[in-house]
């Protein structure tokens, strides 16, 4: 290894002082890193010294380069180009990188219809219609559409649906919908609405957010605290959205790019605001690989910005092209200077800088908000709902031992047809994703769903290679859980806890207009009555988590193995 590494330390000892770019390669000729230099004998002799590089991530790379290749240029500016083009040509997997997500979620409400309907979408189109967002993730999306429509009641049925019927739904009757399907609205009072509603949309609900917030004062007062963290969680949703659209006129009627950067030890997520015109038009997310902590934020905020512009990212914003090719930014605003800025605005033709306005400090506060809210999101889902989540389901569901390893079952099938089953794994509290499996059920025939959960349990169980769980859940009631049961006692399982988990039922005396929902319900053996799960406690996030990550597994299966029978057939 020494010697390998005196060997190139003498190679980049003979290299050129020029500007160019540096390829760092393995023995069997994949690129490693890519790099620019002013001047290339310099920079490159400072990776092959003997001293030990204080970056873990820089001295693991050059454990691995067993020799390295040079391109000249003539300035600068065209070495940072150079190294852009081939980072995203051959994504080395030791330089920081951006994953672009075009597919975040947008409110979509198509204006032109007599009475329409907010739509969930991750698609921007030439239609016509009104699109709001991006927001930062689908859940947060779906509980922003779910608040509007609970709070304006618009209807929330498909067109189909709202064209075909002769009386109100029972969302109606749940007070969730004005029925505008039935005449109970006219179309000038539904559009007045649905005006009110683009002014939240656009940052202008302040009337909404001072009844959230009273809403939630008030049940603190009751100490209903489960209902007070309801109107908190739609208070944060709505702010994701009001305080976007309410920096529109911040920026005066520039053309600017505001950059936000959020970090933890393991991760990093980048958002740029486009202002343009004085207005938000959008807001991009991406997710930063290879940002170790012992990178300054400003360096990994100029390979962000290198890659974003000089990567061809920029070419591809459905919200440029909806709004009649509006011009490029001008101006870049960042929360901290790189140490290259002034190559980057050469190099970019772009004026850089920091907050010197109110103004502008706002806009990038707003960037950072949306960046951190976007990584807490991602870091809750990778890891889970913690050991904390764990020991509270042992007490509520009052467990022999702690379940450390949690297994759900799901079976999926169409009248019998195509069925197939899933198995998901959370360990600690966090999905395993090593551990999920497939399942194509193979002895039944017909719908019999407790025949496919017993061969499924049963081919899990012959595995005696694989640690048994601590507790399984199945998706039912007391029916399933007693079948899950005694399919465990014929094969002779020990030492492993069983609970049902049933969805919440709605319940409507006909008689009046009074509809009763009840919460998910847990089913434990030789117990008559369920343990309900209030919403957003820490036992009902990750049992929930957990059953539907299995149905969605085995939906998904489902799919894929009717749509090959249908285009084999």
């Amino acid at each position: 290894m020494e010697n390998k590494r005196a060997d190139l330390l003498q190679l980049a000892r003979d290299t050129t002082s020029s500007p160019g770019v540096y390829l760092m390669k393995d023995a069997e000729g994949h690129i490693l890193y890519v790099g620019k230099a002013k001047n290339l004998k310099n920079r490159v002799v400072s990776y092959f010294q003997a001293t030990r590089h204080e970056r873990l991530r820089t001295e693991v790379m050059v454990c691995q380069v067993a020799h390295f290749d040079i391109i000249l240029t003539e300035t600068e500016a065209e070495a940072l180009i150079l190294e852009c083009t081939l980072i995203k040509r051959h994504k080395p997997k030791f330089n920081v990188s951006l994953k672009d997500d075009k597919t975040y979620p947008y409110i979509r409400i198509q204006m032109n219809d007599a009475f329409p309907r907010l739509e969930w979408t991750r698609k921007v189109r030439k239609d016509g219609s009104r699109y709001f967002g991006p927001f930062p993730s689908a859940w947060s999306a779906r509980q922003t559409l779910t608040l509007l429509n609970e709070t304006f009641k618009l209807r929330d049925c498909s067109d189909n649906t709202f064209r075909h019927r002769s009386r109100p739904c029972i969302l109606f009757q749940m007070g969730r919908c004005s029925a505008p399907c039935v005449g109970k609205v006219s179309e000038n009072q539904y559009r007045e609405t649905l005006q009110e509603i683009v002014a939240v949309l656009e940052g202008k609900g302040k009337e909404l957010v001072k009844s959230l917030r009273k809403g939630m004062k008030d049940a603190a007062i009751r100490e209903e605290y489960e209902e007070a963290a309801r109107y908190r969680d739609q208070l944060q949703n709505l702010k994701i959205v009001t305080e976007i659209q309410g920096v529109a006129e911040a920026g005066s009627d520039r053309n600017r790019d505001v950059f936000g950067l959020a970090r933890s030890e393991t991760q990093s997520h980048g958002v740029v605001i486009q202002v343009r015109g004085g207005k938000v038009i959008a807001v991009k997310h991406f997710d930063l690989t290879n940002t170790e902590s012992s990178m300054t934020d400003a360096e990994v905020l100029a390979a962000f910005l290198e890659q974003y512009y000089l990567g061809g990212i920029t070419k591809r914003d459905p919200l440029e092209n909806e709004t009649g090719g509006l011009p490029q930014a001008s101006e870049i605003l960042l929360p901290e200077a790189p140490a290259d800025l002034d190559l980057l605005e050469r190099t970019l033709g772009l004026t850089i800088k920091v907050p010197e306005k109110p103004e502008e400090e706002q806009l990038i506060a707003v960037a950072r908000t949306n960046a951190e809210h976007s990584l807490e999101q991602k870091t809750k889902k990778d890891k889970g709902h913690g050991l904390v989540s764990v020991e509270d389901v042992q007490k509520k569901l009052h467990l022999s031992k702690l379940p450390y390893r949690i297994e759900c079952y799901d079976i999926s099938n169409i009248s019998g047809g195509d069925a197939v089953a899933s198995r998901v794994v959370f360990v600690n509290g966090a999905p395993d994703k090593n551990l999920y499996r497939r399942y194509k059920i193979r002895t039944v025939e017909g719908s019999n769903d407790f025949a496919m959960m017993k061969e499924v349990l049963a081919r899990r169980f012959a595995k005696t290679d694989e640690a048994l769980p601590d507790l399984v859940v199945v998706d039912g009631g007391k029916g399933q859980l007693s079948q899950a049961v005694a399919i465990l006692e014929e094969l002779n399982v020990q030492g492993v806890d069983v609970v049902g988990l049933a969805k919440a039922r709605t319940e409507k005396d006909f008689q009046s207009k009074e509809v009763k929902s009840s919460l998910e319900r847990i089913f434990i053996p030789n117990r008559k009555n369920p343990i309900s799960l209030y919403s957003g406690t820490p036992v009902s996030n990750l049992l929930t988590h957990l059953r539907d990550e299995a149905h969605r597994f085995a939906i998904t299966y489902h799919r894929k193995v009717r749509e090959k029978r249908i285009l084999g057939s």
